[in-house]
């Protein structure tokens, strides 16, 4: 049975547990070695790029080293909207672990906005507390106020990997700079093995199947369904695996640890890509225009396979879960042999090329702005994050409004009914 969005929350606080489990070790061993940071110190560094997943090292390296910050978000727009000054209205705009467009449903909009709530108000609230806690122990040896600014607000600025062809439509700020395609002009040769054998399937071109890097076996169930079903097909399969071989593997398919999964999308004898849609594989995917068949594991994976799926229309999506021969090999057979997949994605391709100033330049430029200006406070909207809720939803004004009509309303009602009771004593009066 597939996942339910209780069970999928579920893995998302283990994971979030675990992640606690990582910062509370990490980042005192990471100042075990002062001698190390001082001397990184003395470097005179200009400035700090760090990723969004390791922001609480970021948070460290900014405030020790004291130069202006660029945060890096792999996966798109997370879930840390507010603090990054970014209107995040859940009306239209789909939280990052939902398979939702833009056009949701009146049942959509209250899972979409329950995980919102969850999210901001309990989860990331515990897990920032966990956080300061970690930073705390080392913020002394630094030398630093235990106070530290949080840096998903503090970062001078943001890229994000997605561009307007990517994500559905929505309102950012000017820090939030969306660079798509850090890999899109050349591909790399590939390596000799690999070319042997594509070029061994002639014109019925190959598949590209995997899962990243995260999963490292498949249960031995679904790795046998995925044999069978490959070793029937007349395309070859390049199946990036590490776990027990399958006992019906085919000749045609070929099982490695490690895939130069880029260099292979952009291969022009590529028929079609199997993933999981992690963030990495469901840009190159759209960047390099193939076809996809998807299975969405945890995390951020279903919303992008929606961008995929629903959004460009460059494929199917199928539950690992439920996968069974039969719906295995019917997805093969419509996407191979359905023109209109490729043709989305080779749609999704050129827009998503289509822009001004590719994603090399762009960072390029953004990382020299930030250095000349010695950071980038001005392009931040600060009333954004001082806002309390019911400023920031004008609940506030709205409340005051209800007062006034309300207050009016009494008023208008009171002078109408003296009016009245005039009027009928007046004509009382006339009769009399």
């Amino acid at each position: 049975m597939s996942m339910t969005i209780l069970d999928e929350m579920e893995i998302i606080f283990k994971r979030g547990q675990l992640y606690d489990t990582y910062i509370n070790y990490s980042i005192p061993a990471y100042f075990s070695e002062m001698s190390q940071w001082r001397g990184l110190k003395a470097q005179n560094f200009d400035l700090i790029i760090f990723d969004s997943l390791d922001f609480a090292l970021g948070r460290l390296m900014k405030e020790y080293l004291d130069r202006p910050a660029i945060l890096w978000s792999n996966a798109g727009y997370e879930v840390h909207y507010d603090n990054w000054l970014m209107p995040f209205p859940v009306s239209y705009i789909p939280n990052l672990f939902m398979p939702y467009s833009d056009q949701m449903n009146f049942e959509e909009r209250v899972i979409n906005t329950f995980y919102y709530v969850l999210l901001q108000y309990h989860y990331i609230p515990y897990w920032r507390d966990m956080v300061d806690e970690s930073l705390a122990k080392v913020a002394d040896k630094l030398g630093l106020s235990r106070d530290i600014n949080p840096v998903l607000n503090d970062a001078d600025l943001i890229f994000i990997q997605s561009n307007s062809a990517y994500f559905y439509p929505r309102p950012i700020m000017p820090n939030v700079i969306p660079v798509l395609g850090l890999k899109d002009r050349d591909h790399n040769p590939i390596d000799q093995t690999y070319v042997n054998f594509i070029d061994g399937a002639d014109d019925a071109g190959f598949i590209l199947f995997t899962f990243g890097s995260m999963p490292k076996g498949m249960d031995e169930k679904r790795r046998e369904i995925f044999a069978t079903v490959f070793a029937r097909r007349k395309q070859r399969v390049l199946w990036r695996y590490g776990g027990h071989r399958p006992k019906s593997l085919g000749n045609n398919t070929m099982l490695s640890p490690w895939l130069p999964q880029n260099d292979l999308l952009g291969h022009p004898k590529l028929k079609l890509f199997i993933t999981h849609c992690g963030a990495s594989g469901s840009a190159e995917a759209v960047f390099n225009g193939a076809s996809v068949i998807v299975f969405p594991l945890f995390y951020d994976q279903r919303h992008h396979c929606a961008i995929l799926t629903q959004r460009h229309k460059m494929g199917l999506t199928l539950s690992y879960a439920d996968v069974t021969e039969e719906t295995l090999s019917a997805a093969l057979d419509e996407v191979l042999g359905n023109p209109q997949y490729k043709k989305n994605a080779a749609k999704a391709k050129k827009l998503a090329r289509d822009q001004p100033i590719n994603a090399t330049y762009t960072i390029q430029y953004w990382c020299e702005y930030i250095m000349k200006h010695k950071g980038a406070h001005h392009l931040k909207s600060t009333a954004t994050f001082e806002l309390n809720f019911f400023q920031y939803f004008l609940l506030d004004i709205l409340l005051l409004t209800f007062i006034i009509v309300v207050i009016f309303l009494a008023i208008l009602y009171c002078t109408i009914k003296h009016v009245v009771m005039y009027l009928c004593k007046s004509k009382k009066l006339k009769t009399a």
